[in-house]
């Protein structure tokens, strides 16, 4: 029963933003490689997954390199209307272990309007502990966000069991030691049942 159970959000937990919906909605002027780019990669949005520079500024800074005419308040709408849908076979995982007494928890990079987007439904699944990247001050892969992970959990880093969908990320975990598996909502069932059916 010493195992702690940690899930990433996006493409793990909840399906993942579709950057063309989003960039279809903001009326940008530049083109989607050009957007994509910067929401992926730009000081400004890596700072809010951070919780270093806010949201309203980043979003701000977004906009204005999109030549949209859209306000900050217009953003958060469009935002909060995509798609916040949950993996089913995820949440049937997480349901089971905590059944079964183990603690189950969220180890993600995000911002405080993601967080926002699916609070009542993460709220609802209960997690015994929410690793959040804007809150912690750093991100994944980096080592801090695993030492810290490990530091609060106080256990042994072998006794973390984490899902991630990105590879540099779960190196990154495997290198400070913590048990990781690649997985999406999608093959997250086939994962668990080949290295967890004793579970």
């Amino acid at each position: 029963m010493s195992k702690i159970f940690l899930f990433d959000l996006g493409n793990v937990l909840a399906y993942p933003i579709d950057n063309q919906i989003l960039y279809n909605k903001l009326n940008c002027k530049i083109s989607y490689k050009d957007f994509e780019k910067y929401w992926l990669c730009n000081d400004f949005i890596i700072k809010s997954h951070m919780g270093l520079v806010s949201d309203d500024i980043s979003i701000k800074e977004l906009l204005k390199y999109c030549k949209s005419n859209l306000t900050v308040k217009e953003f958060y709408k469009i935002y909060n209307d995509l798609d916040a849908t949950l993996f089913f076979d995820t949440l049937e995982i997480i349901k089971q272990l905590k059944e079964k007494g183990y603690k189950v928890g969220l180890l993600s990079n995000l911002r405080l309007i993601d967080y926002n987007r699916f609070k009542k439904k993460i709220k609802k699944i209960n997690f015994d502990y929410l690793f959040l990247s804007y809150e912690m001050k750093c991100l994944k892969p980096s080592n801090e966000i695993y030492r810290k992970v490990i530091s609060d959990c106080n256990c042994n880093p072998s006794d973390i069991v984490f899902f991630d969908d990105n590879d540099k990320n779960v190196i990154a975990a495997k290198n400070n030691g913590i048990d990781c598996y690649k997985v999406t909502g999608n093959n997250i069932k086939n994962i668990f049942k080949l290295y967890f059916n004793n579970i």
